[in-house]
């Protein structure tokens, strides 16, 4: 434990490296299954926003439960990670914290507000949780400096980028499909028919920019099977090697 950095959780290193692995693959497997049980329901239209899964039926539950326990687990990851990390930079290291925090919220958040009923939430926290997710990973990469392992600075470096380009080719995408739509009188459904020109590019963007983020978090875990100093320390102290 960092006294610097105060209190963590009451988990050993294989606990922490546990929760890294989950932190992905939880909410990954679950938006994964929404999709799948979607396209076989009979969707709007392929290819289609992630979000687009969030529709009544089984795949809302699966979409919801998932990404609500996902952004629970990435929360605790990420003060976890704090704690259980050397950093270089220990003040963006906790800024960066503090934004994955808020990202991992904001990702709750959006389990909640589906873009059938709560468009407008439902845009705010998604950008949240993206944009969040995407400086949280910057700022973590940053922060270790030295004490990153070059493999998980390599999945940083290739997770960001892509996720990074991905963010601005869906932006862009679906700013030039709806840029002569107006959505005034029309539904949700209705709105994305029209717009789906541009969703042809700007959906499979989205699933490469959610795929980067996960290879990022998923990257810590090559770090935390790296004793940190206090633990080195700890183990000179005891005069075991």
């Amino acid at each position: 434990m960092h006294t610097r950095y105060g209190r963590r959780l009451p988990l050993s290193r294989r606990s922490s490296i546990r929760l890294a692995h989950m932190s992905w693959m939880v909410p990954a497997g679950s938006l994964l299954l929404a999709m799948l049980i979607h396209a076989a329901s009979g969707p709007r239209a392929v290819p289609f926003f992630i979000s687009e899964a969030d529709a009544a039926g089984p795949q809302e539950w699966v979409f919801s439960v998932g990404l609500t326990a996902g952004g629970f687990i990435q929360a605790v990851f990420a003060w976890q990670l704090y704690h259980d990390v050397d950093s270089k930079s220990t003040t963006t290291w906790f800024v960066g914290t503090l934004v994955g925090i808020v990202a991992s919220l904001n990702t709750v958040l959006l389990a909640y507000y589906d873009m059938w009923n709560r468009i407008d939430q439902h845009v705010l926290t998604s950008m949240t949780a993206f944009g969040g997710g995407l400086l949280w990973a910057f700022l973590a990469h940053a922060s270790l400096g030295d004490h990153g392992t070059p493999r998980g600075n390599a999945e940083r470096r290739v997770g960001f980028v892509s996720s990074f380009v991905a963010f601005w080719t869906m932006v862009v995408s679906f700013r030039l499909g709806t840029s002569e739509l107006t959505s005034q009188g029309l539904t949700t459904a209705e709105f994305l028919n029209q717009a789906q020109s541009g969703i042809n590019v700007a959906a499979p963007a989205e699933y490469v920019l959610v795929a980067g983020l996960f290879l990022c978090l998923a990257s810590f875990r090559h770090e935390l099977r790296v004793p940190q100093t206090d633990e080195r320390n700890e183990t000179m102290a005891d005069g075991t090697v």
